[in-house]
């Protein structure tokens, strides 16, 4: 048996959330319960459960695990995780460069665990556990002489209120507010014909009776209560596929359930690839305005000309598909990767300096992807697809978006339109900036970088909705229907309550 690690020891280094570094996520792909929207729908259609599907299922959380390491400075993951997720233990289980790579990343606190009300990393758990993945998750312990480790408070009372308030508080109050979102937005965000928002009208009203009677109003209970077969395991993804808006239902639900620990550690949830976005919370109805307004938002656009971004003139043959950790461990020691690293802070502290700092991202997350090319060396690299990486800008806002696509060929792509009884609303406009590939249909395989840069308040939603389109038109840029082109690529989506906080 491993030895356990612990205060005791003195290997253990206790940290808490201002101990982390300015762009650390938390990735939804390694919950249990995550799953590509496409794929839900398959699952659904098909009447398929988590095991039909745990080839593809994996393949496609593994890439968004990769592809979080890459992105971001630290990755704060659920302790969980480690040893339940094959995803996770499949770098050291085994002995090898994998393994080695995982024990550097403890080491150097590129992925942190966060430990819940345990106090040690090796601390039995009180919930079913992998047994393979547990016994591995003892043994590379044992082999870290200094692991940092993540909690809500080191004391345990503290904790403990933190914990109920931050994370089961937050997940219960969404659900009881779920009959005051509104319909409007959703219906856009979560593409619903307009038969089917008075019925999920009607289901919000249940899950909110049902989250007002229940003793503990946990995910687990909405599942069995909502979404699966009855008497079955919520973790075994038998969904009842005649029951109405599940699919609708459960994104929702998970992506307030994987946001309630970002939220509380004060970092950024790093929405997967085909999942549904933050904004769909509609979180800013209880938040103040941001301090950017209207006018910042068009100084911002009024830079982004045709052919303002210098793009990468040849395709790199890198896809995620060929890439391993010790690939990505390696990348992270590069100065290409601090530089992205930089230019990414650089632009989140500057985002109406858009332009110029934009490219700066784009250059040196290509560089870094050249350099990742490398790094996997020429025999792997026959087996793998060509990336041709473009600059994608996005205003979202009341579950409509305007995308600006940079790919030698500057268009505007538009989805939704603010709606008429909103339109002398205020409301809170999100921009992201992303670096993806050109093919949106392969998104989940490709390298890519996304981030929130910054809110904007609008006082007039609608008015400034088509002020905003109007300006981009005039800039030069061909308006498409943006419908089949929705941005889905993997996001780093910032609490919508931080700014100047």
């Amino acid at each position: 048996m491993a030895q356990k690690i612990g205060e005791l020891d003195g290997r253990l280094v206790p940290i808490v959330n201002r101990d982390l570094a300015p762009i650390t996520v938390v990735a939804q792909c390694l919950d249990n319960q995550w799953v590509t929207q496409d794929l839900l729908g398959q699952m659904l259609r098909r009447r398929q459960s988590y095991r039909d599907i745990e080839r593809r299922r994996r393949q496609d959380a593994r890439a968004e695990y990769l592809r979080s390491i890459l992105n971001a400075e630290q990755v704060v993951v659920n302790r969980a995780y480690f040893f339940n997720n094959p995803v996770v233990y499949q770098d050291f289980i085994d002995s090898g460069p994998q393994r080695d790579a995982f024990r550097t990343m403890l080491a150097e606190s590129v992925l942190v665990p966060f430990l819940l009300r345990e106090r040690d990393p090796a601390a039995a758990p009180r919930f079913g556990v992998d047994a393979a993945g547990w016994r591995a998750w003892l043994s590379v312990l044992d082999e870290v002489d200094e692991l940092r480790c993540i909690r809500l408070s080191w004391d345990d009372a503290e904790n403990e209120r933190l914990t109920q308030r931050l994370m089961f508080a937050e997940f219960r109050r969404f659900l009881l507010q779920l009959p005051a979102l509104d319909l409007g937005e959703l219906q856009r965000d979560l593409r619903l014909d307009d038969e089917a928002v008075p019925v999920l009208k009607r289901r919000f009203r249940d899950v909110n009776q049902w989250a007002l009677d229940a003793d503990q109003a946990d995910r687990d209970g909405f599942y069995r209560e909502f979404l699966v077969e009855p008497e079955t395991n919520p973790a075994d993804g038998k969904f009842r596929a005649e029951a109405p808006l599940v699919a609708e239902l459960k994104q929702l639900v998970d992506l307030r359930y994987n946001t309630t620990l970002p939220d509380a550690v004060d970092g950024y949830a790093l929405i997967p690839t085909d999942s549904l976005r933050r904004t769909a919370m509609q979180e800013y109805r209880r938040e103040r305005p941001p301090e950017q307004g209207m006018d910042d938002l068009l100084t911002l656009l009024r830079t982004l000309r045709p052919y303002a971004f210098d793009l990468a003139q040849l395709p790199l043959r890198i896809d995620l598909t060929g890439v391993d950790l010790h690939h990505v461990q390696q990348a992270r020691a590069t100065d290409e990767w601090r530089a992205y690293v930089d230019g990414l802070q650089e632009l989140l502290d500057d985002p109406l300096d858009f332009v110029a700092r934009g490219q700066v991202v784009y250059n040196r997350y290509v560089a870094l992807a050249r350099r990742l090319a490398g790094i996997v060396g020429e025999r792997r690299l026959e087996r793998m697809q060509a990336w041709e990486p473009v600059i994608r800008v996005t205003v979202e806002v009341l579950g409509s978006s305007v995308s600006v696509v940079f790919d030698g060929d500057p268009r505007i792509e538009l989805i939704g339109e603010v709606a008429t009884e909103v339109v002398a609303r205020g409301a809170t406009a999100v921009v992201r900036f992303a670096v993806v590939g050109r093919d949106q249909r392969r998104a989940e395989a490709e390298l890519g970088t996304g981030i929130d840069v910054m809110r904007v308040h609008l006082l007039r939603a609608g008015e400034d909705w088509r002020e905003l389109v109007r300006r981009l038109r005039e800039a030069g840029f061909p308006l498409v229907d943006g419908a089949a082109g929705r941005d889905s690529n993997a996001n780093i989506d910032r609490p919508q309550g931080d700014d100047g906080e």
